[in-house]
């Protein structure tokens, strides 16, 4: 996807972005009052602009003060894309001296890699628009694993009249494994090798789930793993992250069982 498709297909919500309705988020209105401002330029200067050139080579990695390990060498940016979906954890007990256990994650990875390239600043944002104008098209007491098959999802959010195409799917197996499911670079089962604590400034969550955004990692295929990436980071993380304690612990269904923390990501793919 040539992310001026994108832009061209928000020209009918520029006017709708400078207006900035009550509703939105300071990102989300950032986000569209970027997206209108692009357009307004290219209008300026061409009467029918041509696509910008998808050059992933431009794709910058974002970094933090504490560096996750840089890329492997002779590995390639093969997709960045944008995560929305759920982080699951578990407790023991409602007691405030246990602490909540991760126990996976579901999320729905959509196309943003011309962004990455050409609009990498518009990717900044992306995961805190996702977060406040989306929620996760899977039910929120989903499983934490998806044994043999994808996790399945009726309709992908949307930025104004337009849907971002899905890239593919993240989960965890049944025994545990992270997933990561790419339509155009096949299934590739990974394992966590570092992890830094998110920015100070990273989105904490929406609503009462405002505990923290989820740490940046650096993940590895596993041996026997057949997709194309070999490398997976995910960064510019917003929410995802457990209380502190399990005290009051009730769960999704107010029974004790799994909470589902919402979330955002950029993961860009290697190989």
């Amino acid at each position: 996807m040539q992310f001026l498709l994108l832009l061209a297909s928000l020209a009918s919500t520029a006017s709708i972005a400078l207006a900035v309705p009550s509703g939105w988020s300071p990102d989300t209105a950032k986000f569209y009052s970027t997206v209108a401002k692009e357009i307004k330029e290219a209008r300026k200067h061409h009467k029918n602009p041509a696509l910008p050139n998808c050059d992933m080579s431009r794709a910058r990695l974002p970094t933090t003060d504490e560096p996750l390990p840089a890329v492997p060498k002779g590995q390639k940016l093969l997709h960045v894309t944008i995560g929305r979906g759920i982080q699951n954890y578990t407790c023991p007990s409602s007691s405030s001296t246990d602490k909540p256990k991760a126990t996976g994650a579901l999320a729905t990875l959509f196309e943003a890699s011309c962004l990455a390239s050409t609009y990498p600043f518009l990717l900044t944002l992306l995961p805190r628009v996702a977060l406040h104008i989306s929620k996760p098209p899977y039910p929120q007491n989903s499983p934490s694993s998806s044994p043999g098959s994808q996790v399945g999802i009726a309709n992908p959010f949307t930025f104004g009249p337009n849907d971002m195409p899905i890239a593919g799917y993240h989960f965890f197996d049944s025994t545990g494994v992270p997933v990561f499911d790419l339509q155009a670079d096949g299934h590739a089962a990974v394992e966590k090798i570092s992890g830094v604590p998110a920015p100070k400034g990273a989105m904490k969550g929406v609503g009462r789930q405002s505990w923290g955004a989820v740490p940046w990692l650096y993940l590895a295929a596993v041996d026997g793993s057949l997709g194309k990436a070999k490398s997976v980071y995910r960064v510019g993380t917003a929410g995802g992250k457990a209380p502190p304690t399990c005290e009051g612990w009730k769960g999704n269904d107010g029974d004790g069982g799994v909470l589902s923390v919402e979330y955002a990501a950029e993961y860009w793919f290697y190989g």
